[in-house]
């Protein structure tokens, strides 16, 4: 692990993309064969904002040291969610859940809270590098509890008070290319963007 992206300066994740390796065979007269052939991941480009030279070195000396595509870094989601329950930060797991369950009970939301979390948003839990999807709009109870649908389903088992983030939640990536570079010109002002995949650590 060779630390986290600056954020000195936020950065717009754009072709934000939900990777699923998939075999898929189709015979002549159309019938389909397919299997999932390895994990969900997620993948996204980094385009950071014209940058001024003292901050565009010091974020180039930071990919730099990833060695292309051999250290792993980490780096926040850019933008809020849109659940309710954005600003919490006392949310837990209810109870054991195993490998492979997509439902997941979750306590610590404000009672009655309406929307406390929304299809799209993305969450993590503290014991996982792996960022999950929220599947459908959610409504906390009168306890401040609700069951969340997840994709990927669980890749690792969740214990009972598992700390969850529910809002920019940081990826674990490493670099896709071995190659990097800025560009700027006479107005003084650098560009840099450059694409991350996620990895389970």
């Amino acid at each position: 692990m060779s630390g986290q992206y600056p954020t000195t300066v936020n950065f717009a994740a754009t072709q934000f993309k939900d990777n699923r390796p998939t075999l898929l065979n189709q015979t002549l007269s159309g019938k389909k064969s397919v299997r999932q052939i390895g994990g969900q991941y997620f993948s996204f480009t980094v385009q950071m904002p014209p940058l001024k030279q003292e901050n565009a070195q010091a974020y180039f000396a930071f990919l730099q040291k990833q060695k292309g595509s051999f250290e792993d870094f980490t780096i926040a989601a850019p933008l809020d969610n849109l659940g309710a329950a954005k600003g919490e930060t006392d949310i837990q797991v209810v109870g054991s859940h195993t490998a492979g369950d997509a439902s997941i009970a979750l306590d610590g939301f404000t009672a009655n809270q309406s929307g406390a979390l929304k299809a799209g948003d993305l969450i993590k839990f503290a014991n996982h590098s792996k960022v999950y999807m929220v599947q459908t709009d959610i409504d906390a109870n009168s306890s401040g509890q609700l069951t969340v649908l997840i994709s990927p389903n669980l890749i690792t088992a969740l214990t009972d008070n598992v700390a969850v983030i529910v809002n920019k939640p940081e990826f674990t990536v490493y670099l896709q290319s071995n190659e990097i570079m800025y560009s700027t010109n006479a107005s003084g002002f650098y560009n840099i963007s450059f694409d991350v995949r996620e990895v389970i650590t």
